[in-house]
Order: structure tokens, then sequence, then C-alpha cells
């Protein structure tokens, strides 16, 4: 039975499109449905152009775990927007929606990680970022969140690989 799902949303340009099968998929099930976003940390090329190139007031804005923790809420805080935006407002998704969570840490691992602490009975994450159309037919975090799941997932396809074109129904197959 499914009576929670976690979403995993890298905010790109297929969100909104994802967005749909989520509700569809919560709206079938009755379930709850937990948001998470995972903020990749700084690499250390980046890193290393900071600490050479940047003043010392930069570097501590750029490196510091106060900034770091900033960002992290103005971007929960966008999602709680976006999902504000939905013409149904509290009768729509939002209203579905228990938990909000934007983490630091490597993508899959932070959403394997939330689907455990949040009890998903269900993963959503779209096929590959909207970045990553070089002809692979998955991103690097849906196959590892498809190979590691504890849990079902449920893979959202961004592109139509035949035609390069975005899929623009919402046709879940699933039946409650």
């Amino acid at each position: 039975m499914i009576k929670t799902i976690l979403f995993a949303t890298d905010l790109g340009a297929f969100t909104s499109h994802s967005l749909l099968h989520v509700e569809s998929l919560a709206r079938q099930f009755n379930a709850q449905v937990g948001i998470v976003h995972a903020v990749p940390p700084i690499g250390e090329f980046a890193a290393a152009v900071v600490r050479s190139h940047c003043s010392d007031q930069v570097k501590k804005e750029v490196l510091q775990t106060s900034h770091i923790k900033g960002l992290l809420e103005t971007l929960r805080e966008q999602i709680f927007e976006l999902l504000a935006r939905d013409p149904g407002g509290e009768a729509g998704l939002l209203g579905l929606v228990k938990d909000i969570v934007v983490l630091p840490g490597q993508p899959a691992a932070v959403i394997l990680r939330e689907a455990e602490r949040m009890g998903a009975d269900l993963i959503v994450v779209g096929s590959h970022s909207a970045e990553a159309l070089d002809g692979r037919l998955l991103g690097s975090v849906a196959t590892k969140v498809l190979q590691l799941a504890k849990v079902p997932v449920f893979m959202v396809p961004m592109m139509n690989p035949d035609y390069g074109v975005w899929h623009g129904s919402v046709n879940t197959g699933f039946r409650a």
C-alpha cells in the first residue's frame, strides 16, 4: 500500500511536469507527499578557484556554513511558492504535502536517505535533468536511485529519445 510518496526534484525545467505525476499518484493512493531537493557540495575545483582567486570576504561568504543554511532555506521557500501557485491551492498538491526538505549532499544519497527517514513507499524521480540532453536515456541520479532504492521507484520520462520532445501527458498506469 502506498501511503507516502517521496518526490525528488532538481527544481529544473521539468519540475512542473513531474508534479503532475506526483499529484496524480498521491490522489490515486490517497497518499501524502514528501519533497526533497539535494544541493550538491561545491566541487574541489570550484573551492580551489574560490580559495586562490577571491578575497577573504568572498571566501567567507562562499565557504561558510551559515550562508549555505540560508541558501537551503531559500530553496525550500521556492518549492513552497511553486506549490502555492497551483490553482488548486490547499485543495491541490500543496494540501497533500507533508514535508519539504532541502539538504546538502550528493543527490542520490540524499534521496535514498530521505526516503528511508520519511518511510516512503514510493520514490518519484525524473529520468534526467533538462541539462542532460546528451543522448543518455537516464541521468546519473535516476540511475543510482533506481539501482539502490529499497522501495519502488516511479521514473518520469522527460524526453522521447526518438523525437527529442517533452512528454506532456500524464498516464500513471497505476490502479488504486
